[in-house]
């Protein structure tokens, strides 16, 4: 796992702010860190209130409350029953701009769509009928070069990845529209997160792999993935709910995640072939 080769960064107090290195701007994961009051889940990162800069959506284990965390403090925007629901993941799946939420529902396999309204979310709605508790790392990004936010997704029985291609009107493809964009062996691999290392506007895959704690990329064609390329040498079993967004300001997207044995949270950010140092961005129970 790589370490944090400069000179750590940690959260400030409650409600305050912390600056990214280089930037002077403050960072909203680190905002979100010293404001969380209890352990987190289901981090995931985007612009769900429409202003370009990236937020952090996460589910309070203790409460089940859904939380937005915009950079200057957090909002709720779900009152209770988020512990039931996993694999959050998030994007434009309607197209008007703002990140929308797509979840799993755990007791019934269903997938639901919550759209976003800018500061919170409408009604949800069912695009999927069932049987997603059979897959699982679900990823949101655009796979297949048409602009409009696709769900990736393993499928347990087979280790196989799945894109359901989004139609850019709040639904996503199922069944025979789904296309298989890896063969096999994704069982052995978790904590997925879609990103763009590369600038090249096709979202990558990154994940970690179970049996070598090795972070590993698949860079995105437009249409698939390519060969994967080693990112990180190992210790990546140590972390979890890793996520992906622009933190930093630069042209590739970076990498946060919780480190298991502390709680902390951490900052790797992304250049066009991996990912650079860490830096410690939050010291609260993630």
């Amino acid at each position: 796992m790589y370490t944090a080769t400069p000179a750590t960064m940690a959260s400030g107090a409650a409600g305050g702010t912390v600056s990214v290195p280089g930037t002077g701007k403050p960072d909203t994961m680190a905002v979100a860190a010293s404001s969380a009051t209890e352990a987190m889940a289901e981090i995931v990162v985007a612009d769900v209130d429409g202003d370009n800069v990236d937020d952090i959506v996460a589910v309070e284990r203790s409460t089940s409350k859904l939380w937005m965390y915009t950079g200057t403090g957090r909002v709720e925007i779900g009152t209770g029953g988020w512990n039931s629901m996993h694999d959050l993941v998030a994007g434009d799946f309607n197209g008007d701009a703002k990140a929308d939420l797509v979840a799993v529902e755990q007791a019934t396999g269903k997938l639901w769509l919550y759209p976003s309204v800018g500061k919170g979310l409408s009604s949800r709605v069912e695009v999927g009928t069932g049987g997603w508790n059979s897959t699982h790392d679900l990823v949101s990004g655009d796979f297949n070069g048409d602009a409009k936010a696709d769900l990736v997704a393993v499928e347990q029985a087979t280790g196989i990845l799945w894109l359901y291609p989004g139609n850019g009107a709040g639904s996503v493809g199922g069944g025979s529209s789904r296309v298989e964009i890896g063969s096999g062996g994704w069982n052995g691999m978790h904590d997925l997160v879609a990103m763009d290392l590369g600038n090249d506007s096709k979202s990558d895959i990154v994940a970690a792999e179970t049996s070598t704690s090795q972070l590993w990329l698949y860079k995105g064609t437009g249409s698939g993935l390519s060969s994967r390329v080693e990112i990180g040498t190992g210790g990546w079993n140590g972390m979890r709910d890793l996520a992906g967004g622009d933190f930093v300001g630069s042209a590739d997207d970076d990498l946060v995640g919780v480190e298991k044995a502390t709680g902390k949270l951490f900052l790797y950010p992304g250049r066009a072939t991996g990912l650079n140092g860490r830096f410690q961005i939050g010291s609260a129970d993630w």
